[in-house]
C-alpha cells in the first residue's frame, strides 16, 4: 500500500486496567496531539484489556482490541496494518512527547533521504546523557541498543517495511528492539537518534498487572536472548526475502 501523504500514523501500545493505567495513555496521546496535531493523522491505539470501555476524546484515536495474549511485536504489527502515512511512530503508552520532537523528526525525514529510522533521546536515561550523545541537535547514526535505538519509541519510513516485513512476532516482548535494529542493520537501512526530538519516558503503572512471562527475571530474558541468537547468529533470515509480509488482523 503507497503512503497517502507525508504525516504520521501513530501506533500506541495499551493496557488501561485502572484509572492509573488509563491516565497513563491518556496523556501520551495527549503529548502527541497538543504538541504535533498537525503531523498526525491517526492514532491507533491497540488496547490489551478486552474490558476497556472508555475513549479517548479524539476523532484522530482508534482503538482496537485484540482479544488475545499481549505480544509486543504482534500488536504492534496489527496497529501498522491499519497504517497509510509516509511516517510512523510508537509504540510505548508510557511515555511524553516534547515540543518540537515530531517537528525535528519530521523535517529530518524530509530533508535526509538517506535516513529510515529514527529514535528521539530522553536526557533523563543514562545512555543519552551528553557524555554519550554531546550535540544538542544531532543525528547520530547506529544502530546500538539504548544508546541509538532507544526501544519505547521509534519512528521510520513506512516503506521500510517493504523490506524488512512485519516485526518479528516470536519477540513478544525482550529483544524486540535489538531485533528490528539487526534486521534495519542488515538491510542496509540508516537508523540514528536525534538529540533534538525528546521526550519523557515515564515509569509505566501497567507494569504491577505485567504477565508473569513480561516481568524483567532472568528466565524471561534468556529464553529471548536465545532464539535472537539462534535467528541473527545461526541463520541468515534475509537469504530467503526477509520475513512476514502484510496480512490481515482478524478481532
Amino acid at each position: 500500500m503507497q503512503p497517502t501523504n507525508n504525516k504520521f500514523d501513530v501506533i500506541i501500545l495499551s493496557l488501561a486496567i485502572d484509572d492509573g493505567t488509563y491516565k497513563t495513555t491518556s496523556n501520551c496521546i495527549d503529548s502527541y496531539i497538543n504538541t504535533a496535531d498537525e503531523l498526525i493523522n491517526n492514532i491507533f491505539v491497540i488496547e490489551t484489556n478486552s474490558n476497556f470501555n472508555k475513549d479517548y476524546n479524539s476523532k484522530k484515536v482508534k482503538i482496537i482490541k485484540p482479544n488475545k495474549q499481549f505480544n509486543y511485536n504482534e500488536f504492534y504489527n496489527i496497529g501498522l496494518n491499519q497504517c497509510t502515512s509516509e511516517y510512523i511512530i510508537g509504540p510505548n503508552n508510557d511515555l511524553i512527547i516534547e515540543p518540537g520532537c515530531m517537528q525535528v523528526i519530521h523535517k529530518e525525514f524530509e530533508a535526509n533521504k538517506e535516513i529510515s529510522s529514527i529514535s528521539p533521546i530522553d536526557r533523563n536515561w543514562h545512555r543519552h546523557k551528553k557524555m554519550y550523545l554531546p550535540s544538542e541537535n544531532k543525528l547520530y547514526y547506529g544502530y546500538e541498543v539504548s544508546l541509538h535505538m532507544f526501544g519505547c519509541l521509534f519512528a521510520c519510513r513506512r516503506n521500510v517495511f517493504n523490506q524488512i516485513g512485519l516485526l518479528d512476532e516470536k519477540f513478544y516482548f525482550f529483544y524486540q528492539d535489538n531485533d528490528y535494529a539487526m534486521s534495519l542493520e542488515r538491510c542496509g537501512l540508516l537508523h540514528g537518534v536525534h538529540t533534538g526530538a525528546k521526550i519523557k519516558h515515564c515509569s509505566g503503572h501497567s507494569n504491577k498487572f505485567a504477565e508473569d512471562r513480561l516481568k524483567y527475571t532472568s528466565k524471561n530474558m534468556f529464553d529471548q536472548e536465545k532464539l535472537f541468537k539462534e535467528k541473527w547468529f545461526n541463520q541468515e533470515p534475509f537469504k530467503s526475502g526477509g520475513f512476514l509480509k502484510f496480512k490481515t488482523y482478524n478481532f
